[in-house]
């Protein structure tokens, strides 16, 4: 009896934090595209450097449209509009954007990302220092592949859920020691925080990650499982033990 009357409240106080979740998600969005409206010079030097995206047309057409397509996609997300394909471009969205972290820190300078390891002071051993800046990078490509082709997505969404809480909180600690030390608004503190996309504004980047973490957590509660090769890597119990002869 008192699970039959707790379970319409715990079922609506689910259901009003995953509405909130999605207003969150979708004003981030926004805010995201419209910070690349409003600096689009900035935007086109970022794909024309970062990207390498050295077509003019090319790179002006992606520094007019990604901006708006970003704003859209927010507005979807506070509409409540085609949800589960919001949830499959976030999944597609979530692993190009780590294929692309995690390439650009492999790739073609590797002892670059390792520097930038080493201003973090995590760790001392070379030993350590070595094995970061050689696995991570190739991790990230490795999770960004299982989400762009649908293959083991919880696992995949769980490692970037587990990488990114201790990874944006050593880029706050970082921050903070920058702004005390030059004596500047932390929002004005910009530096290299190894994520490969040069030099941010730690209060961009702070946005930038707490979207990345939304969506993770969004795919973790089971959304996204459209156009998946093979959406969990095991068998329900039911499934399998209904097949069992």
């Amino acid at each position: 009896m008192t699970n039959a009357v707790q379970s319409p409240g715990k079922h609506r106080a689910r259901a009003v934090a995953a509405l909130l979740a999605r207003w969150l998600l979708g004003g981030l969005f926004i805010y995201l595209g419209l910070s690349k409206v409003l600096h689009e010079t900035e935007f086109l030097t970022f794909v024309r450097q970062q990207l390498m995206v050295t077509n003019p047309f090319l790179s002006g057409l992606i520094a007019r449209t990604g901006p708006w397509l970003e704003v859209l996609y927010g507005l979807l997300l506070l509409a409540g509009i085609g949800r589960e394909a919001a949830a499959v471009v976030a999944r597609w969205w979530l692993g190009a954007v780590f294929i692309y972290m995690g390439l650009n820190k492999a790739l073609p300078h590797p002892e670059a990302f390792l520097k930038l390891v080493r201003q973090y002071d995590m760790v001392t051993s070379p030993i350590w220092l070595n094995s970061i800046g050689a696995a991570l990078p190739w991790f990230e490509v490795y999770c960004g592949v299982l989400l762009l082709v649908g293959l083991g997505v919880r696992g995949a969404a769980l490692n970037l859920v587990a990488m990114l809480v201790p990874f944006t909180l050593i880029v706050l600690k970082r921050a903070l020691v920058l702004a005390a030390a030059s004596s500047v608004p932390f929002c004005a503190v910009r530096f290299d925080c190894g994520c490969g996309a040069g030099e941010v504004f730690v209060c961009h980047k702070l946005v930038e990650n707490s979207v990345l973490l939304l969506l993770s957590a969004w795919l973790l509660t089971g959304r996204g499982r459209q156009l998946c090769m093979r959406y969990s890597l095991f068998r329900p119990k039911d499934q399998a033990s209904g097949e069992r002869p």
